[in-house]
């Protein structure tokens, strides 16, 4: 009898311990996947750019300056405008704020046809690669919370930067256009920056967190495969804890800060959704009608209302 229960007491023991190791095991695994998953969503190889404004019969010229604050080397080009006389100007200058994962070039978004196009209508374009994409020096993706400084690195160059083409002078008026991530950036910088006097917004959003899960769950891990989607807000956490990047925060402090650069800057065709990521599909004559539509020489126009969500 009292054998019997000391082996039914080893045998509860051992079947304990056993599952302390597996827990301990799962633990270990989860928090390894979830750092390899934050590793991928804040750095990735940056891609390469293949053409130039020289492709668009443009002249242009390479520029360096660091980002405000933190001085991340950025990488970029100036493009004076055109005039009908053919002259050469920059007295009011669009910056271009490519999306995520791509850069300057952005061929998916035809984005360097886009920065032409609104050369060759007496607008000059200031076009840069963010922090860690394109020429950009490597960092930490963060999707506008720490990007909106190389915007305003980019305000700062243009005011107070050696000017590429010396002959022209400085910009007298900034407006800015942003793509998807570039565009909530771009959001984020104008409710910080008062000389950014414009705003073209191409499909921001106006939340992170859901954007990163759904990311999240589109990627495979060996050998796991497809990852699912439990992983994701371990991966946000881990994102933090090793890379110093709190997405969290970014869609707390990010919709703010959006809603006042629309309520402050003259925008067009800036809508946010809050459910789903929006590919950019604004046309050619739509960015440029935007622009158009106040001149980039008027004063500031009244506040206007804050962001309205477009939760269809």
């Amino acid at each position: 009898m009292g054998t019997g229960r000391v082996l039914v007491g080893m045998a509860w023991r051992r079947a304990v311990t056993g599952l302390l190791i597996l827990s301990g095991l799962l633990s270990l695994g989860y928090i390894a996947i979830s750092s390899y998953i934050a590793e991928q969503l804040v750095y990735e190889a940056p891609k390469a750019i293949v053409k130039t404004p020289a492709s668009q019969a443009l002249r242009f010229a390479n520029v360096n300056f660091p980002s405000r604050d933190d001085r991340i080397n950025l990488k970029g080009w100036l493009i004076p405008g055109v005039l009908p006389d053919g002259r050469l100007t920059v007295d009011r200058v669009i910056v271009v704020v490519h999306g995520t994962r791509t850069n300057r070039e952005s061929p998916g978004d035809h984005l360097l046809e886009l920065t032409a196009e609104l050369a060759r209508h007496g607008l000059a374009v200031l076009s840069f690669d963010m922090r860690g994409m394109g020429e950009s020096q490597p960092a930490p993706l963060s999707m506008g919370t720490l990007e909106q400084r190389d915007v305003l690195g980019a305000v700062d160059f243009l005011r107070r930067g050696t000017p590429p083409f010396p002959e022209l002078g400085r910009p007298r008026i900034i407006g800015g256009l942003g793509i998807s991530m570039g565009a909530s950036t771009l959001l984020l910088a104008a409710s910080r920056e008062p000389a950014i006097v414009a705003v073209v917004s191409d499909s921001a959003y106006a939340e992170v967190v859901p954007i990163l899960e759904r990311e999240v769950a589109k990627r495979n891990v060996a050998p796991i495969g497809r990852v699912p989607g439990i992983f994701a807000p371990a991966a946000l956490v881990m994102a933090r804890l090793l890379y110093g990047v709190d997405f969290f925060a970014a869609g707390r402090h990010g919709r703010r800060d959006r809603a006042a650069a629309a309520a402050t800057h003259p925008r067009h065709g800036g809508r946010l959704r809050a459910d789903r990521q929006l590919p950019p599909a604004a046309s050619r004559r739509h960015i440029l009608g935007g622009f158009a539509g106040h001149h980039l020489d008027r004063a500031k126009r009244p506040p206007r209302p804050g962001l309205q969500e477009d939760r269809g």
